[in-house]
């Protein structure tokens, strides 16, 4: 796996597996796999002001592709990831891909829950009927000058 850091010309910090060119590539693009936007969230401690490093997903939400291609002149600059990077990286992929295969199912009592708050929403909303009545009672048949 080659994991690189690429900025891109849009300000964007993404990490991600860059896929080895073949020789029906363009020169002028990279193919990168399971790229995870980098963003640095500044946090206030109890010893100051420490950043952490968050990774989410980067188009992936967006798009079923398991490969996106990119532009070289849209990258900035292009480095391989740290061990560390790696590792946190790697960590983050896999957490992603655990949550994809859970399913969450509702129990039969969140079920009935959920089409009682429905009812009640219902009953809370005025009719058609009711809110024409209503009106035709507040308009005002004289103009006053």
């Amino acid at each position: 796996m080659s994991y690189q850091v690429i900025k891109l010309s849009n300000g964007e910090d993404i990490v991600c597996n860059l896929v080895e060119p073949t020789s029906s590539m363009h020169s002028s693009q990279l193919v990168i796999t399971s790229p995870l936007k980098m963003d640095t969230i500044s946090k206030e401690t109890k010893r100051g002001i420490t950043e952490t490093l968050a990774l989410c997903k980067w188009v992936q939400p967006y798009s079923d592709e398991k490969s996106f291609i990119i532009q070289k002149n849209s990258v900035v600059i292009m480095t391989p990831a740290s061990v560390g990077l790696s590792k946190y990286y790697e960590y983050v992929l896999n957490t992603i891909n655990d949550m994809s295969l859970v399913k969450i199912v509702p129990t039969k009592k969140e079920l009935k829950n959920i089409e009682e708050e429905q009812m009640d929403l219902e009953e809370d909303l005025v009719s058609s009927e009711d809110l024409k009545t209503i009106l035709d009672n507040f308009s005002i048949k004289k103009t006053i000058h």
